[in-house]
């Protein structure tokens, strides 16, 4: 694997990892409590339950190469695209879906592909990040973030890009 490989590959996780976090601290965020004096001494069982079942680490589902349960189905996928990955995260009031696929597409196709669908969405892209080798869209709506990260593949003459969808389900 050759040095640009490596570090689209690192670049592409450090993208997904950020999702991740984005989607954690939205969720520790919508949880917080805010409790009077008396409250505090009268709740302090139902607080730790509640603190032990936020610190847990989140159940994952692993789909292999199919798309995953639940994954929204107005996301545009390139047909007959190859899964390399694909999983879903269940944490405490939501869920992340994941799935990385390997394109035919350039980066730059795939960003605009991924930008007018957003746009058309009338979804609020908060991050975006477009280059050559690696371009990444974050956005929200409602309940759901939607992060997909676009980088190059040069592994093969026919596969042009690697694109990493997560979906955060609040």
């Amino acid at each position: 694997m050759n040095t640009k490989t490596k570090t689209i590959i690192a670049v592409s996780v450090i993208f997904i990892l950020t999702g991740i976090t984005v989607g954690y601290y939205f969720q520790q965020k919508n949880n917080a409590v805010v409790l009077a004096p008396q409250e505090v001494i009268s709740n302090q069982n139902i607080e730790q339950t509640s603190a032990e079942s936020q610190t847990r680490e989140p159940e994952k589902t692993d789909f292999d190469t199919s798309v995953p349960t639940d994954f929204p189905t107005d996301i545009p996928l390139e047909n007959g695209a190859k899964v390399e990955q694909s999983y879903g995260l269940n944490y405490v009031g939501q869920k992340q879906l994941t799935m990385v696929f390997l394109s035919t597409k350039t980066v730059k196709e795939n960003y605009s592909l991924y930008a007018d669908f957003l746009k058309k969405q009338n979804r609020n892209v908060l991050n975006t990040y477009d280059s050559l080798a690696v371009s990444s869209l974050y956005s929200t709506k409602e309940t759901n973030d939607i992060n997909i990260t676009i980088s190059e593949n040069t592994s093969s003459a026919s596969i042009k890009s690697q694109v990493s969808i997560s979906v955060l389900k609040k």
